[in-house]
């Protein structure tokens, strides 16, 4: 009888990793190149497919084996309007294709209920009650991402601009961004990514005495309240904070945020594979 096989694959813009046990055992896993299945599904495919094949060889398999293969893929941009079937059949074996949110919630809280909040560079928030899976956020730097550290580092670079019109009082915050984003912020601004946006909170952060930095900050936090408040989360029901600009707001949120507040359980990874694992 062949062995049950179970595979959790975890892929966004900056790579993709899979994570494979044969049954039941250890946990092997593998690194790829980056998986967009959006901008680059043919790359997407090859990187996974590659990440596969050096997983399955690690036991002496091949991709044949993957014909009794139970197998779940959280990847970015598979929560848009038929994206994760689509690509669903763009791979080599059968897989059930999810956005990457859930496996995060799933890896986060081990499949039990709660929300999950991420605020990295992007930001989404995600909430499971009564065996029900709401999703708010996530749509990119351009049309929304409310709450992520891009989000933030653009609204402080804007602030700054306006303490350079004179229309806000000096400001320490709005000299370092300034002197951060030569020759100048709109120059600047022309050729960043969403990723050298988000670089600027940690001046935010570093500054604690700028009135910019606590608007920034307040912002944030509103954005956070907004987002778990839109998913349903419940005040004191189980919940994670996940995502660099997460981490470093951890210890400044409010007593009411606090509540039912814990680490993260798992991995996105680790929740691919949960579900996977799950599947008949």
């Amino acid at each position: 009888m062949t062995p049950r096989i179970d595979i959790g694959i975890d892929g966004g813009g900056t790579g993709c990793r899979v994570a494979l046990s044969v049954a039941g055992g250890p946990v092997h896993e593998t690194r790829g190149g980056a998986a967009n299945i959006v901008t680059d599904p043919a790359g997407a495919e090859a990187a996974i497919r590659l990440a596969m094949t050096e997983a399955l060889a690690a036991h002496g398999l091949g991709l044949d084996a993957l014909a009794e293969a139970r197998i779940c893929a959280g990847l970015a941009g598979a929560r848009l309007p038929g994206e994760a079937d689509r690509f669903a059949t763009r791979l080599p074996f059968l897989a059930y294709v999810v956005d990457d949110s859930v496996t995060a919630l799933e890896g986060a809280l081990e499949g039990a209920e709660g929300t999950l909040a991420s605020l990295g560079t992007g930001s989404f928030f995600i909430s499971k009650s009564g065996g029900r899976v709401t999703h708010v956020g996530g749509w990119g730097f351009r049309l929304g991402d409310e709450g992520s550290a891009a989000w933030a580092g653009r609204m402080a670079l804007s602030l700054a601009l306006r303490v350079a019109d004179g229309r806000l009082p000096a400001d320490p915050l709005a000299e370092a961004l300034m002197a951060a984003c030569p020759p100048h912020p709109v120059l600047w601004a022309r050729e960043a990514t969403p990723g050298d946006f988000a670089q600027l909170v940690k001046l935010v952060v570093a500054h604690p005495e700028s009135a910019i930095s606590a608007s920034v900050l307040a912002a944030i936090l509103g954005a956070l309240r907004e987002g778990v408040e839109a998913v349903g989360h419940a005040p004191g029901a189980p919940w994670v904070l996940t995502g660099g600009l997460g981490e470093m707001l951890a210890g400044r949120l409010p007593e009411d945020l606090r509540e039912g507040l814990r680490p993260a359980s798992g991995r996105p990874l680790d929740g691919a594979l949960r579900l996977a694992r799950g599947l008949p």
